[in-house]
């Protein structure tokens, strides 16, 4: 009945309950963070239509969700898919002014998580989005439609059971600037279209069962061997291990001395060569 509630943060708590649907129609509501409590079941919501409008970060970390992500919770999470969309209102970032006819707000912040490390939105901006999905009980595959949420700065699915391949949608998120998949079950090889990326600062799909070549573009260059670890059938830069050529891995030179019966034709031979080459 908060009809112009924006920010929920219940962080950091003992709260036991389930995901929090009465919110679904909330036109103002922006900001949802219900990281580390014990939340849990699925984060579907028995309705024909979820809206989520203006829903531009979610936290839910750290619980015990479990079920499959449903793409059309991903499809109804329009506020990720506009990037300059407070340009509507007038301002860049979410306050709350005390008195109507003062320059006094609240101004509320937000801790998120980018690379295992927490980081403070002192401003929460109106075209920051993030979405932090990690160390629950997801299961399944990640959605196409995630592919979707076009101004989407941050994606944190790591540490499920989430399985099946990195969605080549995800390639669309051209304003992706952190992505973690890790410590989940993935397989198949990384999707060409990630090399697209161009604001990409932190990447990790370590412990999962990707296999093939790692992209060869600048961007996928700049990370370290740690953002593909724990995937033994991976290889390339900037991991030590060569891949496969033609099917097979080029031989190393032999170490040990011919025999003799070989040596002396090896030998007949080089002289050979060298008194053609000569003449």
């Amino acid at each position: 009945n908060c009809k112009l509630l924006e920010v929920l943060n219940v962080a950091n708590n003992k709260l036991v309950d389930r995901f929090p649907c009465m919110l679904r129609n909330s036109n103002s509501l922006r900001v949802l963070v219900l990281r580390s409590n014990q939340f849990n079941g699925s984060v579907q919501c028995d309705a024909t239509r979820n809206n989520w409008k203006n829903l531009q970060i979610i936290d839910i970390a750290s619980n015990n969700f479990t079920g499959v992500l449903n793409a059309e919770f991903f499809s109804n999470l329009k506020g990720m898919m506009v990037a300059d969309d407070y340009m509507e209102t007038g301002r860049n970032h979410i306050q709350y002014k005390f008195l109507q006819l003062s320059n006094l707000y609240y101004q509320d912040t937000v801790i998120i998580t980018i690379k295992g490390l927490e980081w403070e939105l002192v401003k929460i901006l109106r075209v920051y989005t993030a979405i932090d999905f990690s160390s629950n009980r997801f299961q399944g595959v990640i959605p196409d439609t995630i592919g979707n949420l076009s101004s989407l700065y941050v994606l944190n699915l790591s540490h499920n059971a989430l399985e099946g391949p990195i969605p080549k949608s995800i390639g669309k998120l051209q304003m992706l600037e952190s992505l973690d998949l890790s410590t989940n079950h993935l397989s198949g090889e990384i999707p060409p279209e990630l090399a697209s990326f161009t604001f990409l600062a932190a990447l990790n799909l370590s412990f999962n069962k990707l296999f093939g070549k790692i992209p060869s573009t600048n961007q996928f260059q700049t990370f370290s061997a740690d953002s593909f670890e724990g995937n033994s059938g991976l290889c390339g830069l900037p991991l030590n291990n060569s891949c496969q050529s033609n099917g097979s891995e080029s031989l190393p030179p032999p170490t040990s001395l011919p025999d003799s019966d070989d040596e002396w034709k090896f030998i007949f031979a080089a002289v050979g060569y060298i008194v053609g080459a000569a003449n």
